[in-house]
């Protein structure tokens, strides 16, 4: 079954529902949603995926904990729910989820919703999306900043890079605050 999303100009004025196959085939002005999660356990560890050597784009390279499309209808919260689950078997609600700011990907033709989602679960408890995801890890702050800036990571503008690389590390540094 064809995977439909809402589609908005780039000023964010819902135009209607399209194909997911349609939205990523370079049509100018026709852009779509999407829910970038990035995942922090409760030692201030990063988590970050390996794209299975199956996947189109980026094959075999560490990515976003979690990222997936925002589906016709749905709201940006219900995505993040529903693709943590698909992705790595983790349940969350709603609420577990902390939005950073919206992100114009004009090369993707979306707007990327990022969100952190704070959680103490195990790798070893994770379900992975295998067609998804080869493995998963969690880095500490310094290791995943490495990581992001190499080209072992998918592509990202170095202004995202950066901008993340931030906002991750401030979140870090408030948790240790808070585990003293």
């Amino acid at each position: 079954m064809q995977e439909m999303l809402d589609t908005y100009d780039i000023n964010g004025k819902l135009l209607g529902v399209k194909s997911r196959d349609y939205c990523h085939n370079g049509n100018p002005y026709c852009y779509h949603k999407a829910v970038w999660i990035w995942i922090i356990n409760d030692k201030g560890e990063i988590l970050v995926q390996k794209r299975s050597a199956l996947k189109k784009n980026s094959p075999n390279k560490y990515d976003i904990s979690v990222a997936g499309h925002v589906d016709a209808g749905e709201t940006l919260l219900q995505a993040c729910v529903r693709e943590t689950k698909e992705e790595l078997g983790i349940t969350s609600s709603e609420k577990d989820f902390m939005f950073l700011k919206e992100i114009l990907n004009k090369d993707g033709w979306e707007f990327g919703e990022n969100y952190v989602l704070l959680t103490d679960c195990k790798i070893e408890k994770m379900k992975l999306q295998s067609e998804e995801i080869e493995k998963v890890k969690f880095l500490k702050y310094e290791d995943f900043a490495k990581l992001i800036y190499s080209d072992k990571f998918c592509d990202q503008s170095k202004e995202y890079k950066d901008w993340i690389c931030k906002v991750l590390e401030e979140i870090v540094e408030s948790l240790k605050i808070k585990n003293l």
